[in-house]
């Protein structure tokens, strides 16, 4: 190859690569152009959305400020559960989302097995008062064995902890009721508490829950009051251990209808009274309590008549030692037997004499129990009952006059959630004509509980 073709060959070369260099510039430079192009169209946007805000209207401006502040604060107050942790003293409380509140829903199933001497009147309770007396057709009858588990509780308690007033809704229900069948709903209580007021469905202020001994009787000893009802109470505590309680209940009134098989009783004032409590948690508590009645009646052959009824109570609890509690309950009146939790089985609030004329009837019970402690786990409980209602000459023969109770357990508490114990029971009905009925029970129960 000569000189000149070799040189006509690089420059043909040299001038290629210039002519696609010149080719890509030009096409660089066409995509700037658009480029700036965009970013103008996008420029007068922006203004254009600029102007739009400033000329809307200041009215509106704060309308959509204060909107956003509400929200704001209304999403606060809604996902506002409590900031603290519950209460120690509360175990088991949970925060219920979009409410202040804490909730703990205990569930406590429990197992009762029983063994009776005899016919013990009712299968699924010890009541005395039911006890079939000598000469009946269903007294005796020899031994009888049942199981149950009636006394399985449903326990919702609601407390708003961090709001004034101590808030409080508070539910719960076992399955006692029937007589004659096997888990038959009963509401136990279904109540409120705003600052010291109570209202709803709970213990009336005659009563005092913590008078009741230790038994594995779910019915428990004949002598205590039981009178859980429809209240409204208001609570002043004077200091931390000394408070009275005062207001008014629903009157159940319960009078004898032998005189007259027409009687109903009438209500047209609540029941009204007291107590006085003291209460110390290493010592243990001083109940006084007092409660007045006004006890109607009508029937076709008695018209309508009106008695007064009142009661004094007086219970407490002493703990001897660490492991030792001594348990006493007096109550005394006329026209409170209804008020009994053996008593309140019959009519003995008030009856007719002979004659026509409506009594209220006197009461008197006595309670004694004592519990003792053998270890962190193993305790025991002695209890015994007094009821004597007095009668009238109106009253039939099998009319309810004395009761007796005592009861004597052994039980093992493995921990919080699960205890174990057997108790032996005597039961002793008296009527008015004297005759007797009587029954002992042996009994194995097994209870639980979430908390």
């Amino acid at each position: 190859m000569t000189t000149h073709t070799r040189f006509v060959i690089v420059t043909f070369i040299l001038l290629a690569a210039v002519s696609t260099r010149a080719d890509e510039v030009a096409e660089l430079r066409a995509m700037v152009r658009q480029m700036q192009q965009t970013i103008g169209e996008l420029k007068v946007e922006v203004s254009e959305l600029k102007k739009a805000r400033e000329s809307q209207s200041p009215a509106k401006a704060a309308r959509s400020t204060k909107a956003a502040a509400h929200d704001a604060a209304d999403h606060k107050q809604v996902a506002g559960t409590p900031s603290t942790p519950p209460d120690s003293r509360y175990p088991g409380y949970v925060p219920l989302p979009s409410t202040p509140f804490v909730v703990r829903l205990n569930f406590k199933p429990r197992l009762d097995m029983t063994v009776d001497s005899q016919n013990p009147g009712d299968r699924y309770r010890f009541a005395p008062a039911k006890l079939p007396l000598s000469g009946s057709p269903a007294h005796g009858g020899g031994e009888e064995f049942n199981m149950n588990a009636n006394g399985t509780q449903i326990d919702l308690d609601m407390r708003a902890l961090n709001a004034p007033g101590n808030f409080r809704l508070h539910y719960q229900n076992d399955f006692f009721g029937s007589d004659t069948s096997d888990m038959k709903y009963r509401l136990r209580h279904a109540y409120g508490e705003y600052y010291n007021f109570t209202g709803g469905f709970t213990y009336g202020f005659f009563e005092d829950p913590d008078g009741w001994p230790d038994t594995l009787d779910y019915e428990g000893t004949n002598s205590v009051i039981f009178a859980r009802r429809a209240v409204f109470h208001y609570r002043y505590a004077f200091n931390d251990r000394w408070r009275m309680t005062f207001g008014i209940e629903k009157p159940d009134i319960l009078v004898d209808r032998n005189f007259d098989s027409t009687v109903a009783a009438q209500t047209r004032t609540p029941d009204g009274g007291f107590n006085l409590r003291w209460e110390k948690s290493d010592a243990g508590h001083f109940q006084l309590g007092s409660i007045f009645r006004s006890i109607g009646a009508k029937g076709e052959n008695v018209g309508s008549q009106r008695v007064f009824g009142w009661g004094v109570s007086a219970s407490g609890g002493v703990n001897l030692t660490s492991r030792d509690l001594l348990q006493a309950w007096f109550v005394y009146g006329e026209g409170i037997g209804g008020l009994g939790n053996d008593s309140g089985f019959e009519n003995t609030d008030a009856a007719f004499d002979i004659s026509g004329r409506l009594h209220a009837l006197r009461y008197f019970s006595a309670l004694g129990g004592y519990t003792h402690h053998w270890n962190d786990q193993w305790r025991s409980t002695l209890s015994y009952g007094y009821v004597n209602v007095e009668n009238t000459t109106g009253q039939a023969a099998d009319a309810y006059h004395v009761t007796h109770y005592g009861s004597a357990n052994l039980i093992y508490q493995l921990n919080k959630q699960f205890s174990i114990g057997v108790e032996g029971l005597y039961g002793r009905r008296e009527a008015r004509d004297g005759r007797t009925g009587e029954d002992y029970r042996l009994q194995l129960s097994l209870l639980y509980s979430m908390f």
